[in-house]
């Protein structure tokens, strides 16, 4: 492949890539490359942000000053199991927290937030937006929560679940904002259009089920609607053996399936009671394909580039309109040293080979049986 792809990665990031994209790898052969791969620690992504702010006892200290109440030895122990990859944190509270403990301005804020979760900054989120003009004004986390008390309506206000507005345009708006009185007005006066749920990513995820519920069939008169139900059992069943030990399971795997939607939780975020998830939409992108043909600007870069390998070619067009999707529905972008994201890049490389007879979806299946038989019963 080009050696202008991808482009920004570091030394272990490119790597992990061409392991995940290296041609003709079997599912056995994938699973033991993906064993090698280091997993991006929580340490590292602290330290790439805020490298001076991120020590133990800097977090600590900020941790037990943001709340008097805190327990040291208990905040201790909490920093100290994130510093050594025990776990990380997964509340989203406790990542804005650290965000005004590492003093980043709303931009890096952002990109913390996508590198150590799934998401970047919801500006459509009341509270994230808020917490975001406190950061862009210099403020400290006890100061932003105060100020969010202050700024917004009354409790007897309805919000709309899910708002008409997009991110980019309340983004915008929200950077414009100059004073606590303007930004009070603004959420007051915006309120019907914004919502914690990501209005771009339910759009997607709507478009992906529409193809799934409506396969094309054979002729005419044997079109069938699939359920949600169906779809789950036929594109998304984690291929789990019943008979395997989850606790047994090493973190890699786990984080593969963390987050898993089952019938449930994907009947919830059709109806909008739940948020569209990261890891739902890039598994129906993998049911569908892609939901749709190359995109035009892939097309124009792939004739000025006169690509002469089609496999290449169709893998990075898949993995292009795959970040494409991911940025434009406020998501992180593919991380190859995310055990997850490393099999859905592995899944895009081997469905682009030109002698594949299977999909991206029967891929994955592949590449779960391979990963999860041989957990220890």
């Amino acid at each position: 492949m080009p050696d202008t792809f991808p482009d920004g990665m570091t030394v272990l990031t490119r790597k992990a890539f061409e392991s995940a994209s290296a041609r003709n790898l079997s599912a056995g052969k994938a699973a033991k490359a993906l064993a090698a791969v280091p997993v991006r620690s929580f340490a590292e992504i602290l330290s790439q942000f805020a490298p001076e702010e991120a020590g133990q006892e800097e977090l600590v200290r900020g941790l037990c000053e943001n709340n008097p109440r805190r327990n040291r030895a208990s905040m201790e122990k909490k920093v100290r199991d994130w510093l050594h990859g025990k776990y990380r944190p997964t509340k989203r509270e406790d990542l804005l927290e650290l965000c005004f403990l590492l003093k980043l301005p709303a931009e890096e804020a952002d990109a913390f937030l996508a590198a150590a979760s799934d998401t970047g900054l919801h500006w459509r989120d009341p509270r994230e937006l808020t917490y975001a003009f406190a950061l862009r004004k210099g403020m400290t986390y006890a100061e932003a929560a105060a100020l969010l008390q202050r700024v917004l309506p009354e409790k007897s206000a309805e919000m709309s679940e899910t708002g008409n507005s997009f991110t980019p345009a309340i983004q915008g708006e929200a950077a414009r904002l100059e004073t606590e009185d303007e930004l009070k007005r603004y959420l007051r006066d915006a309120w019907n259009r914004l919502g914690e749920n990501h209005n771009m990513a339910y759009m997607q995820l709507m478009d992906y089920l529409s193809l799934l519920e409506k396969p094309q069939a054979l002729r005419a008169d044997e079109e069938e609607s699939y359920t949600v139900r169906r779809i789950v059992e036929t594109y998304l069943d984690s291929r789990f053996p019943p008979e395997c030990n989850r606790k047994k399971l090493d973190r890699k795997r786990k984080e593969i399936l963390a987050g898993w939607p089952d019938e449930v939780t994907l009947s919830r975020m059709k109806t909008r009671k739940t948020d569209v998830t990261r890891k739902t939409l890039m598994l129906l992108f993998l049911a569908t394909d892609g939901g749709e043909e190359e995109a035009d600007g892939w097309r124009e870069e792939a004739g000025r580039e006169e690509e002469k390998d089609a496999a290449d070619a169709e893998f990075r067009s898949s993995y292009m309109r795959m970040n494409q999707m991911l940025s434009a529905c406020g998501y992180r972008m593919l991380d190859p040293r995310s055990p997850f994201d490393w099999v859905v890049i592995y899944c895009l490389r081997a469905g682009a080979d030109p002698e594949a007879m299977e999909g991206l979806s029967e891929k994955l299946a592949e590449m779960l049986g391979v990963l999860f038989t041989a957990v220890p019963q």
